[in-house]
């Protein structure tokens, strides 16, 4: 597998290399480090790889190269992405030896960073290598925010038509997004969804959400959990603490703290809530449903800003179901019609604060009265596991599906590797 991240908190990674491990195969995950320097962590029967991709901001000959380079590619039309992506030709230098070296029959390519390199090098191998991509957005309708600019987004969502077509199977997150790939790329098959859903389990969270807050156990709690940026909407959840007297709301995300957090103080410190806002640690992604359930009420408030918001059933949503508590969602189209399908929460206005507090409020007088037993089944990992191992039908003869017990969530100790740390793209 590889991926562009430093792969510890990535749970759809980490979660599928245990599947098809469980299934027969031998595994081992290529992420990328921040500090420029090789590590290695392994478990009982997975191995993990940092790799130095992109060099770390610092007075280096490597660095000062990586920022002329940036700057250079400016002057290139977005989506010509060989030019105005520098990035891929580091995930080409640092990915491809390794996989050369490993020599695998299977690459499982996570999200679009490495896509290029991954199908180059299976086209250059000197045998038949496979490739497997794993869309985890709908690149073209990615929001823009942050680092993330317009012009990057034209330029993956090239190198995304260019090359998709050419992996040999290519797995998705959602119905949605499962159905505009085939669409917009012209694909001969639907890709294999596979929801990004919690191992089902008795997980407990070694922390409490409502001991982190600092708030007693009769104290309205609302939670929001995941990623945080303005395309988030948490600005909508902190406003609607205006609207909602007593109420308090528990932020949780990685990393911790996190930079996002000094705008969302300065903001409940505006509205006169900063006493009801709590920036909490976060967990481990399989005790995270544990973590959360000690709240009243899970808010996603993502603002409709994209295509592919509007077709993402995420993490937390499933997180959300899991710990057992009603969900307030913006009118995202699928999440919205998630929750209102199953009967499990209500959706809002999406970046009405007004108009989240009247439904988060209505939620908490009087919670949905459902039985999720059957719909905690159908989304959890052990539900997905099968579909993942379908997906690799053929590629891998002889996996199995698998039948033990899910492990305990994987604790990687990571060790620098000496021969791989002066391994700087050049």
């Amino acid at each position: 597998m590889v991926v562009n991240n430093a792969i510890s908190h990535d749970a759809r990674v980490l979660k599928s290399a245990t599947t098809l491990s469980r299934a027969g195969a031998d595994v081992t995950v290529f992420g990328a480090s921040s500090d420029g320097l090789g590590w290695h962590a392994g478990t009982n029967s997975e191995a993990f790889r940092r790799l130095p991709v992109l060099p770390p901001r610092a007075v280096t000959a490597a660095y000062v190269l990586w920022a002329a380079r940036r700057r250079i590619a400016r002057l290139a039309p977005a989506s010509a992405w060989r030019r105005s992506l520098p990035a891929t030709r580091y995930y080409r230098r640092a990915f491809v030896p390794a996989l050369s070296a490993l020599d695998p029959d299977v690459v499982h390519v996570h999200d679009i960073h490495a896509l290029a390199a991954v199908v180059e090098y299976a086209a250059a191998a000197p045998r038949a290598v496979r490739v497997v991509y794993d869309a985890h957005e709908y690149v073209p309708g990615l929001a823009v925010g942050g680092a993330r600019t317009a012009r990057a987004v034209t330029g993956w969502a090239a190198l995304e038509r260019e090359y998709i077509g050419r992996a040999d199977r290519v797995i998705t997150v959602a119905p949605g997004i499962a159905e505009v790939l085939r669409e917009t790329y012209n694909l001969p098959a639907l890709p294999h969804v596979v929801y990004n859903a919690p191992v089902a389990g008795d997980f407990a969270s070694p922390l409490s959400l409502r001991v982190e807050a600092g708030i007693d156990a009769d104290v309205p709690l609302a939670v929001y959990s995941g990623a945080l940026s303005a395309a988030r909407g948490v600005d909508t959840a902190i406003a609607a603490l205006a609207h909602l007297p007593g109420v308090h709301l528990a932020v949780v995300a990685v990393p911790f703290p996190h930079p996002f957090s000094v705008q969302l103080r300065e903001q409940a410190e505006q509205l006169g809530v900063a006493d009801r806002l709590h920036l909490v640690p976060p967990v481990a992604s399989i005790n995270v449903p544990s973590y959360l359930s000690t709240a009243d009420v899970a808010i996603s408030p993502i603002l409709p800003i994209s295509s592919s918001y509007d077709m993402a059933l995420p993490n937390k949503l499933f997180e959300f179901l899991h710990a057992g508590l009603p969900i307030v969602v913006s009118d995202c189209k699928a999440m919205a019609e998630f929750v209102t399908t199953h009967g499990v929460g209500r959706s809002f206005r999406a970046g009405d604060a007004r108009d989240l507090a009247r439904v988060a409020g209505e939620v908490l007088a009087a919670p949905p009265q459902v039985d999720t037993s059957a719909l905690r089944r159908e989304y959890s990992w052990q539900s997905q596991e099968q579909r993942l191992v379908d997906a690799y039908d053929d590629l891998v003869p002889g996996l199995v599906a698998p039948t033990a017990p899910f492990p305990p969530e994987i604790k990687l100790d990571w060790t620098r590797n000496e021969a791989s740390s002066a391994a700087q793209p050049s």
